[in-house]
């Protein structure tokens, strides 16, 4: 080697034992030139190769950056070109030239000839940047930066002064390839054909990706405007919703066999699908691994190299090293934890996918076993579980590993005696473990206490209007504070059981290192503690306890998500439906042939259908008439395929339109709605409103057909059977078996079931007129089966469909518009805005400007705040925490540090004391462990004590803002709930109070640690290096600048990923819920596109609120590398005054300042977006509130009103400011005991004469006097139970039946049992084991409608009050419980002013008196018999178009 190079290859006088260290020229050339050079030379071979043989993309255009590149590379050939050349010509003519540099002269001519060549392809073949060239570049300037200082020494320092010519080629040589490395961050930009989706970015260099600084754009266009989400991109196709699902569904196929995917895995699918950034991520995080432990290692080069005083350079060299190695292994966490949450964020996407899917194929049996909330359970908690492990995935591997190699490490510094440290470990964590056990408990108690709290508070909000009106707020408020109460203990158990891990956590370094040197020096006397065994050991330790941690936390995580992979799997392989059920085949003319078919509801279950033989010819009207449960739907859902097919044949022909029996509504627009994704032309869509009568209905809608529907839309369906005798075919079910077929004449003539469905759901002059026409009738086409009526339909349907359709003129369109039977399209009746908007008086602009939905909105927009959070709302929650109690916490937190740091500083003192001497004696031993025992005891009580009462004092804000909140919605004005959609007040209950009772702690915990922590480090070091607090300035300014720039952007992008994701669920939800109509308009297809598109863009949120963390990950990590290199440089240059202990001391805390400092960032980030949850919630606690409930002088109207009778004085009202009147000037006289009945069209003002009357609505002008008193000087509480009202809309809430008549248990139960008795539902009741005690569910569902109806009836009789209000109490109910209702009302409320806002004419046509009302204006007032003298009055045309004249 020696002859090859000339001189030896290796002299380590020259680079160890020297005041100005260098390489040989020898290795220079074989290690750092050629080495490299053969290297990349074959790569750049094999990727040349790779290049040449994929298809080629569109060659990229000349840009200033390739020039320049293609350039300076061509600069670096020439010149090495003519170094080269120089070389062998001093060869062949001066002297020889060892063989190493002409090798490696050569070498450089080589590779830059490839490069060049690589470029090229590179353009030609659409390639934007090269990772490899980037390594190249890199590992280049690297070894450049050794060459290029040799280079100096040599020419300046050395007496080896190479020719002037080769110097100044090196001089031109290296900035070259500096300058190389540089634009290699920068991509070449592609030709227009070549560009890609927008939300998809251009190939990003390499150097880009590990810095993150792609993301650099998006941190500055959010300090200039609000981002939305076309601002943002990611970063690769492959993160994409549909390349997601298109590469999992090439290992998992949802149409397959059930039993063909029963023996699939999931879990090998979704790695066969993912495996590549879940391989790079975990082999990224064992490198990772492997970087942590040579820091420690060079502690001890440095302690070792302070005590002996060796030359000056090599504490340099430790110190550079400590930096290159803690900054390229925070680059490979920081990447590997990229990786892993991008392939967890892969599978999410998947998975939602694939659910999606499925719950669009699944039968109708399998569909029965998965309620919608368990569905929505798999795509929002299951996937995340599954998402959140792939995170942890790489701890299984990784943490094992570390705990190997850091225990063998420590036996090599203190022997056997770190065992004793491990067992200390081993010993704490199941305390850990069960603590966490334990924690995990109360929080499921919690939940449920939580749950039930939101089930209470939704059906306040849900029911906020009968609670006002019936004065019922502080019943129904007292189970909310009474759940809160619950929910709050076990939150304070749960948060002390935090304590206990934390008290672990903290604890833990302190005891294991006590342990461990007391049995190292206490085993053997001669073992002697110095300052690279105690702080060697004492930063192992700290690495040991993470790594310890992660493992339990990592199994459990796994635990979690096994039980989600096999929850999703158990869904992925159920039955699909059969598309063959159904053939379409049937016979000629006919659309539906059904031969003896019988159909059930799942494989093996008795048959629903049986014996089904039917035939509907083309064209044909029919009608499927009989009684509850006889199979009417089954015979629907048979012919949609969703049935099992037992035996027989069913075939249908053409496409499919479909109106489901619960009507589905999506959350859009009422055009979308009626399209459901067609697209048609203009001109057949208002054919088809008019077809369909919904012109009137559009036109008093805010925005016209662009008015969003869904939450608070119903639609009301008559109970009408008038127009039977229109179709051409009636089908009687009648269990599950078809009873008679036949036109509606020849059914009445033959008097068999359905002449009795008739006669039950028609009166007597009706019937006989029926009964007539079927006598004179002549049809006698009959055909039967088996026994049963058949009747085909007759050869001319088609034309009597056609005179069907030529029918209605449009006068008789126009009545059946008003008729009170006619189904229409209506927000709920309620106080609303809609109401406020939707006179009949509006001009025609007025109202092409109200159809404009950009210029009209329902719901008022949300406030958001821009900016920080404001400083008040810190110190409002400081308040309510208490001032006193947090102060005594940050006391408790700075004891602990204090301890802390005066625990390390006593074993830097105590450690140098046995360095100098050589020995420790048994009296020093034993003082230096008791005083560090003491030391370590008394920072594991203050710690236990400051996080108890921090707990404390946040259980105590929780407490006070819910209670703040809970009366401020509840005391709200009812127009705030009207302009306030449910949800929004929801969220304030549920996720902005979840984020105040759970995060805001641990987030406080963990800021106040890191602070005082960081604190502590610096005045450590700072105390021995002065200097370091003056450098520490500049680089905090940095560190706040990056904070502030994360923290605009991080929220901005947080705001879209919250906002992203709703709309995910709430589609989901509208699929579960329409999958009927969606398989049998055969719009699946569409339907999961729209999913997918709005997954895609939760997903490109989600993955910038990773990329964002991950970017101010990176500059922290940079920024803590420079803190670590500037404390080591200045321990190393203060080492004669400081000493090793000492050094040891500082560079210890520099090395874990790094991870303090970045937690604090990332910590103060966090709770500065938590604190936004508390700025909502004291938003709401500041609401607007209504009339006081209660005045001093209510009492003196306790017998109020004695009469009952009511006047109105020139009132006028609007329900929120800004908005036109609702009602104008009304002036009406009601006498007492008098039956009013209010009258007219959908927002005529009918309802808000009863809003006003129980001051739901303050008057604008004039007043509203009862016997008397203005209502205005009465308390809302004394003046509402002065009332009672009978709703629209039966609101039932949850609890005993007792409760929902009488919550405030004013009344004897002998008097609720007559009030039930009254309402004719004692005998119902009476047969109830639990009688009174009887539990209703949620919404009442164990109660029919009519039954629900009935007991708002006995919560009126129970009131006994002298005035009614009736608002349209009968229009949703059947006839029988209408009558019911009647009869009650004409009864027992005899004696009582009553007044009726009135649905059907029929039920008010005997009162003392009608109003009439019109625009918000009273049309027309008298006695209804003197009305309908008046041919041309209002009440005339109205009873008249209602079929009552």
């Amino acid at each position: 080697m020696d002859n090859f190079c000339g001189e030896s290859f290796w002299d380590i006088n020259r680079t160890w034992h020297a005041e100005v260290p260098d390489f040989t020229s020898c290795f220079q050339d074989l290690i750092l030139v050629t080495a490299p050079c053969s290297l990349f030379s074959i790569l750049f071979l094999l990727s040349l190769w790779s290049l040449l043989g994929r298809s080629s993309l569109s060659p990229l255009p000349w840009t200033w950056l390739n020039i320049t590149k293609s350039v300076l590379s061509l600069s670096l050939l020439l010149v090495s070109s003519v170094w080269c050349g120089i070389l062998f010509h001093e060869n062949v003519s001066y002297e020889s030239v060892p063989p190493t540099v002409l090798l490696s002269s050569s070498a450089k001519v080589i590779i830059y000839i490839l490069v060049m060549i690589l470029m090229l392809v590179h353009k030609n073949r659409g390639v934007t940047t090269s990772t490899l060239l980037t390594i190249f570049w890199l590992v280049f300037s690297v070894c450049g930066i050794i060459l290029h200082r040799s280079a100096f020494l040599q020419y300046f320092i050395l007496e080896t002064k190479p020719v002037s010519v080769v110097f100044a080629l090196e001089m031109m040589y290296y900035p070259l390839i500096y300058i190389q490395l540089l634009l290699s961050a920068f991509t070449d930009r592609k030709g227009l054909k070549s560009l890609k989706d927008g939300n998809v970015m251009e190939d990003v260099s390499f150097l880009s990706f590990i810095s993150y600084s792609w993301f650099n754009e998006i941190v500055f266009k959010s300090r200039k405007q609000i981002l939305t989400v076309s601002d943002l991109s990611f970063l690769d196709l492959r993160i994409t919703a549909q390349h997601v699902y298109k590469t999992f569904s090439s290992n998992w196929k949802l149409l397959g066999n059930a039993p063909e995917l029963y023996s699939k895995s999931l879990v090998w699918a979704l790695i066969k699908s993912f495996w590549l950034w879940i391989i790079a991520g975990t082999v990224l995080e064992v490198f990772f691994v492997f970087m942590l432990f040579v820091p420690p290692l060079i502690l001890d080069r440095i302690i070792d190299f302070v005590h002996h005083d060796h030359y000056t350079w090599r504490g340099h060299l430790f110190a550079l090293i400590i930096f290159i190695t803690i900054f390229i292994g925070k680059i490979m966490q920081n990447s590997s934890i990229f990786l892993l949450i991008i392939s967890g964020g892969q599978m999410k996407s998947a998975l939602m996918g694939a659910v999606y899917r499925k719950n669009l194929l699944i039968s109708e049996s399998i569909r029965k076993m998965y309620s919608s909330g368990t569905l929505m359970s798999l795509v929002s908690v299951d996937v995340e579980r599954i998402a959140y492990f792939a995170y942890h995935c790489a701890s299984l591997i990784a943490s094992p590993i570390k705990i190997i190699v850091i225990i063998f490490i420590m036996w090599q510094y203190i022997g056997p005696s770190c065992l004793a440290g491990v067992l200390v470990m081993v010993i704490a964590f199941p305390i850990a473990i069960y603590a966490s056990t334990v924690n995990e408990k109360y929080s499921d108690q919690q939940m449920e206490k939580k749950d039930l709290r939101l089930k209470y508070m939704g059906e306040i909000l849900n029911g906020i209007k009968i609670l006002k009106l019936y004065a019922w707020e502080i019943p129904f408020t007292s189970k909310v504070s009474d759940c809160r109460k619950a929910e709050l203990k076990l939150i304070h158990l749960s948060q002390l059981c935090q304590v206990a891990i934390s008290f672990v956590f903290f604890c833990t370094p302190f005891m294991v290192s006590l342990t461990s040197f007391a049995t190292f020096l206490l085993v053997d006397s001669k073992n002697v503690l110095d300052p690279t065994k105690a702080f060697v050991s004492l930063t192992l330790m700290d690495q040991l306890r993470f790594a310890l941690f992660e493992i339990p936390e990592a199994l459990a995580e796994l635990i979690q998500c096994k039980i989600s992979l096999e929850r999703i799997r158990k869904f992925l392989i159920s039955e699909n439906m059969n598309p063959n059920i159904i053939g379409s085949n049937p016979e000629k003319g006919e659309t539906i042939t059904m031969r003896n078919a019988n159909f059930s509801w799942g494989i093996g279950s008795n048959p629903t259908l049986m014996d089904i033989t039917l035939r509907i010819r083309r064209s044909s009207l029919c009608a499927v008439i009989g009684p509850v449960g006889s199979g009417k739907s089954s015979l629907l859902s048979a012919l949609l395929g969703e049935m099992h097919k037992l035996s027989g044949s069913a075939d249908l022909k053409g496409s499919i339109a479909y109106v489901p029996q619960q009507a589905w509504i999506l959350n859009r627009s009422l055009r979308e709605n009626i399209l459901l994704v067609k697209h048609i032309r203009e001109e057949k869509y208002r054919k088809i409103l008019d077809k369909c009568c919904l012109r009137p209905d559009l036109e008093i809608l805010p925005a016209g057909d662009a008015t969003e529907i869904g939450e608070k839309t119903r639609i009301l369906v008559t109970h009408d059977v008038s127009l039977l005798h229109k179709v051409d075919n009636i089908i009687c079910m009648k269990d599950g078996r078809i009873s008679e077929i036949g036109s509606y004449y020849e059914l009445l003539k033959r008097e068999g079931s359905f002449t009795s469905f008739v006669r039950e759901h028609t009166n007597t002059k009706t019937m006989e007129e029926n009964m007539k026409r079927a006598i004179r009738t002549r049809q006698d086409s009959t055909t039967s089966n088996e026994g049963i009526p058949y009747s085909e339909v007759s050869e001319n349907s088609e034309s009597s469909a056609r005179e069907r359709a030529n029918v209605k003129t449009s006068e008789e369109i126009k009545r059946q518009i008003s008729r009170p039977f006619s189904r229409f399209l209506s927000t709920e009746s309620r106080t609303s805005i809609d109401q406020a908007l939707s006179d009949d008086n509006m001009s025609t602009s007025q109202k092409g400007d109200y159809c404009k939905e950009k210029e009209f909105k329902l719901t008022a927009e949300e406030m958001m705040e821009l900016g920080g959070v404001n400083a008040r709302i810190y110190w409002e929650y400081a308040k309510h925490a208490g001032l006193s109690v947090l102060f005594c916490a940050m006391l408790g937190y700075m004891l602990f540090v204090a301890f802390e740091t005066g625990g390390n500083i006593w074993l830097s003192e105590w450690t140098a004391e046995g360095l100098h001497n050589g020995t420790q004696d048994k009296s020093t031993t034993t003082t230096g462990l008791t005083v560090y025992g003491v030391l370590g005891f008394s920072q594991a009580i203050s710690v236990v004590i400051g996080s108890a009462i921090l707990v404390y004092g946040t259980v105590k804000a929780s407490e006070r803002y819910h209670k703040k909140i809970l009366t401020s919605i509840i005391k709200a004005p009812m127009s705030f709930f009207d302009q306030t959609p449910m949800g929004r007040i929801m969220n304030r209950f549920s996720t902005d109070m979840d984020t105040m009772d759970i995060q805001i702690y641990p987030i406080l915990d963990a800021w106040l640690h890191c602070f005082l922590y960081s604190l502590a480090s610096f005045v450590v070091i700072g105390i021995n290096t002065p200097i370091f607090l003056v450098i520490l300035l500049p680089i905090g300014v940095v560190y706040y600048i990056i904070q502030r720039l994360n923290l605009n952007t991080y929220r901005q992008v947080m705001r879209l990923d919250s906002t992203t994701r709703s709309p995910i669920y709430s589609h989901f939800l509208e699929s579960i819920q329409g999958v009927s109509s969606i398989c049998a308009y055969k719009v699946r297809e569409e339907f999961t596109k729209h999913f997918e598109e709005k997954l895609n863009a939760h997903m490109l949120c989600d993955f910038n609120t990773i990329s964002c963390n991950r970017w101010l990950q990176f500059w922290l990590d940079l920024l803590g590398c420079l803190i670590v290199l500037i404390a080591t440089l200045l321990a190393i240059q203060a080492r004669y005054s400081l000493g090793p202990a000492v050094v040891g001391l500082m560079i210890t805390y520099a090395l874990t300042v790094t991870d303090a400092l970045m937690w604090f960032v990332r910590t103060n980030s966090e709770l500065e977006n938590k604190i936004i949850s508390i700025e909502r919630l004291d938003e709401y606690c500041k609401l607007k509130s209504e009339a006081p409930w209660f005045l001093t002088h209510d009492n003196f109207y306790y017998n109020w009103p004695p009469r009952g009778s009511i006047d109105f004085y020139g009132y006028s009202t609007r329900y929120a400011e800004g908005l036109d009147l609702v009602l104008k000037d009304i002036n009406l006289h009601i006498e007492p005991h008098e039956k009013v009945g209010i009258v007219g069209r959908t927002g005529a003002g009918k309802s808000s004469i009863t809003m006003a009357l129980f001051r739901i609505v303050e008057p604008v002008q004039g007043s509203i006097v009862i016997d008397n008193i203005d209502i205005t000087t009465v308390g809302l509480h004394c003046l509402r139970s002065k009332l009672t009202i009978i709703p629209q809309d039966p609101v039932v809430f949850t609890g005993t039946l007792r409760m929902n008549v009488d919550p405030n248990n004013e009344y004897k139960e002998e008097e609720i049992w007559e009030s039930l008795d009254k309402a004719h539902l004692k005998t119902f009741v009476s047969n109830l084991n639990e009688g009174l005690e009887y539990d209703l569910e949620e919404g009442g569902a164990n109660f029919s409608a009519g039954q629900r109806q009935l007991l708002c009836l006995a919560r009126a009789l129970l009131k006994k009050t002298k005035i009614l209000v009736l608002d349209e109490a009968t229009a949703s109910v059947d006839m029988d419980t209408d009558c019911l209702i009647q009869n009650t009302i004409r009864t027992a409320f005899n004696n009582n002013t009553v007044i009726t806002i009135a649905h059907r004419l029929n039920t008010i046509i005997d009162y003392d008196k009608i109003v009439v009302m019109e625009s918000g204006s009273i049309r027309e007032v008298g006695n209804p018999k003197i009305l309908l003298e008046d041919p041309y009055s209002t009440f005339y045309q109205m009873c008249k178009d209602a079929g009552l004249i």
